[in-house]
């Protein structure tokens, strides 16, 4: 479920079968949304002629996986908390619900199906409305005692000076390179009059970076602090979880060419780890990735249950 889009998708074997979305809808509490999604998967269904085992849900927030509660408020739905998700799911279709942040739901996927792949101890951090993060050690996600650990990849501080963040921390890298925070670092920096960028309707990382290539100033200088920003929020992650492998995802890793040197070189250049430093590559399932973790999720503990009967 993200900020903008609801991503649904039917997955067998692993495979991605169908798939559609639908807008995320502010305006719209998370159990009037329910309702649309579940018309969704009924017709993903019927054209399928499929019937399905589980359903998984990946949520933008701070959630209980074993209790299947979300526990953040999430600006979009603020009832998210109050919201019976396995009721609505056994009442709807009568099988089991896996509830799972985004983030580790996108690295599950991306450790079986994608960048992952044969390594034990990964850290995932996703780049786009938010900064998203997870953490994989020994094969076995970190979660914590409140579901926190490895999760808040975007809010540690990176800028004793920065801003105030919608979190209440100060300086976060969210806001210092995300996307709900770029308009205004655009706008807020000396030369924005002058700069082509303020001829933009809408600000984006993709017109940042390409304006920066055709030599703009602004976009030039903007540019540079969001890498740096991305790459000291990949050290912080790469000093707390000495991970094998960072896995980068989000839209704006369709500029990898651009972006991966930078990080990699910042690391070999500032973190603890220069000659051993962790591979940094990008995300092989960046709109996919958190439907095919939660397929994963379902049918290990679908299997977990079949165990105990």
């Amino acid at each position: 479920m993200g900020g903008t889009r609801i991503k649904i998708g039917l997955v067998h074997k692993g495979k991605l079968i169908t798939d559609t979305s639908i807008q995320a809808s502010a305006h719209i509490s998370l159990a009037e949304r329910l309702v649309e999604i579940g018309d969704q998967v009924d017709r993903l269904l019927e054209q399928t002629r499929s019937t399905p085992a589980g359903i998984g849900i990946a949520f933008p927030g701070i959630v209980d996986s074993v209790h299947h509660k979300i526990l953040s408020r999430y600006v979009k739905y603020p009832d998210a908390q109050e919201v019976d998700l396995p009721g609505w799911a056994m009442g709807r279709w009568n099988i089991p619900l896996a509830l799972e942040n985004d983030a580790r739901a996108a690295l599950v996927g991306e450790w079986q199906y994608g960048s992952g792949r044969n390594s034990q101890d990964l850290v995932l951090i996703t780049l786009g409305t938010g900064v998203g993060s997870a953490v994989m050690m020994e094969g076995r996600m970190l979660k914590g005692k409140h579901f926190l650990a490895g999760n808040l990849g975007g809010h540690m501080t990176i800028n004793l000076h920065g801003g105030l963040c919608n979190c209440g921390n100060i300086g976060c890298l969210e806001t210092e390179g995300s996307t709900w925070a770029l308009e205004g670092i655009v706008k807020r920096a000396p030369g924005y009059e002058a700069s082509a960028l303020s001829g933009e309707p809408e600000i984006g990382f993709h017109t940042v970076f390409k304006m920066a290539e055709q030599g703009d100033a602004l976009a030039g200088e903007v540019s540079r602090q969001i890498l740096k920003a991305w790459s000291l929020g990949v050290i912080n992650l790469i000093h707390a979880y000495d991970p094998e492998r960072v896995v980068i995802g989000g839209g704006v890793m369709r500029s990898k060419d651009k972006i991966l040197p930078v990080i990699r070189e910042m690391i070999r250049k500032h973190s603890w780890l220069k000659e051993n430093e962790p591979d940094v590559v990008a995300a092989e399932q960046p709109d996919f990735a958190g439907i095919l973790g939660m397929s994963h999720l379902i049918s290990v503990s679908r299997d977990k249950r079949a165990s105990l009967l």
